[in-house]
């Protein structure tokens, strides 16, 4: 489903060039629950960036349904974002004057479905992380985990393949961090959607598939 060959990321900072990543290469298989471990600062986030098609690799390869990513155009890449993947960013990235509801129906509106398809698709997901009752609700009367269950909900509204999560247990207390972790390897099961996702958090192992660490820009398993 997804390949990453020797991928290397350097950003110019001032006079000083910075490695992210020195020679990354990982590979993800349908339904599969990975995770890649690390501090902050150690690339994770720019490799889940790279995958997504939010950037580009300095050198190496990055492959999504055996295309490469760097020879795609914007339109293309855009398109694959939209159709084939699914973001659950740290911070949430809702939009405030949306509704749960709304905010989940948002990428359904760029896809074309009619009313009546999305009204289905985001009440099925609102139902399914336990939200059906604060639909109405914006993100402000929203606990941290509420937020964090509808920014899961509008990552899988699309019937992505692959769910792309940086730190998602990050803001939360542990035990929301742990219905969080069980409702993603829940869905990973049952939907059959691959999910890869950066973390610190401990609990991981007894979740996980695949385990990486990154450190200083460098995988190991």
């Amino acid at each position: 489903m997804v390949k990453v060959e020797q991928v290397v990321k350097t950003y110019q900072l001032g006079k000083q060039q910075v490695q992210a990543l020195k020679g990354v290469s990982l590979e993800v298989q349908a339904a599969e629950f990975v995770a890649i471990t690390g501090t902050s600062g150690s690339g994770k986030s720019t490799l889940l960036h790279l995958i997504g098609c939010l950037d580009l690799p300095t050198a190496g390869h990055i492959h999504i349904l055996d295309k490469r990513t760097d020879t795609l155009s914007d339109k293309q890449q855009s398109w694959l974002r939209n159709q084939f993947l699914g973001f659950i960013f740290q911070s949430f990235n809702l939009i405030p004057v949306l509704t749960a509801f709304e905010n989940i129906e948002y990428p359904l509106l760029l896809q074309g479905l009619s009313p009546k398809q999305r009204q289905q698709r985001v009440n099925g997901l609102l139902e399914r992380v336990g939200l059906s009752e604060h639909s109405h609700h914006r993100p402000d009367y929203l606990s941290g985990g509420q937020r964090q269950r509808v920014a899961i909900a509008r990552a899988l509204v699309t019937k992505p393949k692959l769910v792309l999560a940086d730190e998602p247990t990050a803001n939360l207390d542990s035990k929301t961090g742990t219905e969080i972790l069980d409702l993603m390897k829940d869905i990973c099961l049952q939907e059959k959607t691959s999910f890869v996702f950066s973390t610190h958090d401990p609990k991981i192992s007894h979740y996980a598939s695949t385990i990486y660490t990154l450190k200083d820009g460098v995988l190991r398993q």
